[in-house]
């Protein structure tokens, strides 16, 4: 079964979909999914907007739970909050943990003010090297989440990652990944771009030739309409790539099968 790794449900504050939507949408596409509401632990716009009541999430969505329906969580790494993050998935019984980079040294990278001043390979030089510095602190999750967040918010007129622009940068988070056992996320968001596409085609070609072997597929839905998206275009990417698509339950890795 193909599942769909990243979503965010009714425990997410900037979700418009219910549990039972998501269960409902992945029943008719025939889909496995996993719940992975936001924990952002004291983010620097609005502290408490990104975490919840970890323990009301497994009372309400336990019911839910089955081969098919998993519960995650996308754990936003900041040098900050790492030891608690890593406290989480020995304290809670989550299926899968994400790791995500929404902030790079105290600021937001949805924020256009985060990026000014700086140049495009400037910021991604400085995100490359906060994502190396979480890396090197958060050792208690399973995949990395979608390396070109930034990529959504950028204010510059080629909004792709290109590694051609920092190879040493994307060698040392690939090398780390892959010393570290991890995964690394396929985001189907910005995969409707064939610049987003290609660009990304290149980073997890990278990503296998420094030893690495598997890619999470997420959707990182947010409405019940984007459960499942382009799921498609990240299998092809993965087999072009070479990467083998799994999924994780009771933090466990399993193969998708087609």
């Amino acid at each position: 079964m193909i599942f769909d790794t990243h979503m965010h449900c009714q425990y997410s504050i900037d979700s418009k979909m219910s549990a039972e939507e998501a269960k409902a949408a992945a029943l008719q596409q025939n889909l496995g999914i996993i719940i992975t509401e936001h924990w952002d632990e004291d983010y620097p716009t609005n502290p408490e907007a990104f975490v919840f009541d970890i323990e009301d999430y497994f009372k309400q969505l336990g019911p839910y739970r089955s081969k098919k329906l998993l519960l995650g969580i996308e754990v936003g790494m900041q040098e900050e909050t790492a030891a608690n993050d890593n406290l989480l998935g020995r304290k809670y019984p989550f299926d899968f943990i994400l790791g995500s980079m929404h902030c790079v040294n105290r600021r937001d990278l949805y924020e256009e003010k985060t990026y000014a001043g700086k140049t495009k390979q400037e910021a991604v030089e400085e995100f490359l090297l906060a994502t190396l510095a979480n890396l090197k602190l958060h050792d208690n999750f399973d995949s990395f989440a979608h390396i070109d967040y930034m990529c959504r918010y950028m204010p510059y007129d080629d909004k792709e990652l290109v590694y051609a622009e920092a190879p040493e940068l994307f060698d040392e988070v690939f090398k780390l990944l892959v010393t570290m056992d991890k995964a690394i996320e396929i985001n189907t968001r910005r995969l409707d771009s064939s610049d987003a596409v290609n660009s990304l085609l290149v980073l997890y070609k990278r990503f296998r030739e420094l030893g690495g072997r598997y890619v999470t597929l997420g959707s990182d839905a947010h409405y019940k309409e984007h459960v499942g998206r382009r799921l498609d275009i990240a299998r092809e990417i993965a087999e072009v790539a070479g990467l083998v698509p799994v999924y994780f339950e009771q933090r466990k890795m399993q193969r998708m099968i087609f």
